[in-house]
């Protein structure tokens, strides 16, 4: 075998590498935004009624804090721990939030969907 002929095999099989690299990228990619985009659907049934989930508006409830400001401010990991073990029923005066039970697809998908609000 040529220097050439073992040239060509090698970059023919980088470019399969890096073809298998970039697929898996995508298909994280689309795993993500479909998570996301299950998340915003439950944020507008769920969620909606009080808070301002989109990326911009105030919230309906004007005690409830805005998603984007939460999505910022937060360590979204942290966040979905807390809304796992249920510790975001919050008081504001008179209005309490509900309490929800979310599964741990739902937590995911609306963390996923809270990465889309940030900022950059």
């Amino acid at each position: 075998m040529t220097h050439t002929s073992r040239s060509i095999i090698a970059i023919a099989l980088l470019a399969g590498v890096l073809a298998g690299c970039a697929s898996e990228q995508a298909v994280e990619a689309d795993a993500e935004a479909a998570s996301a985009a299950r998340g915003k659907a439950l944020a507008e049934q769920r969620c909606a009624t009080c808070h301002a989930i989109g990326p911009e508006g105030l919230s309906p409830a004007p005690p409830a804090p805005v998603w984007r400001e939460m999505a910022e401010a937060n360590d979204l990991d942290q966040l979905g721990r807390r809304m796992a073990e249920g510790k975001l029923i919050h008081s504001s005066g008179t209005v309490s939030m509900p309490e929800f039970t979310f599964t741990p697809s739902d937590i995911g998908d609306l963390i996923a969907y809270m990465k889309t609000l940030r900022a950059g």
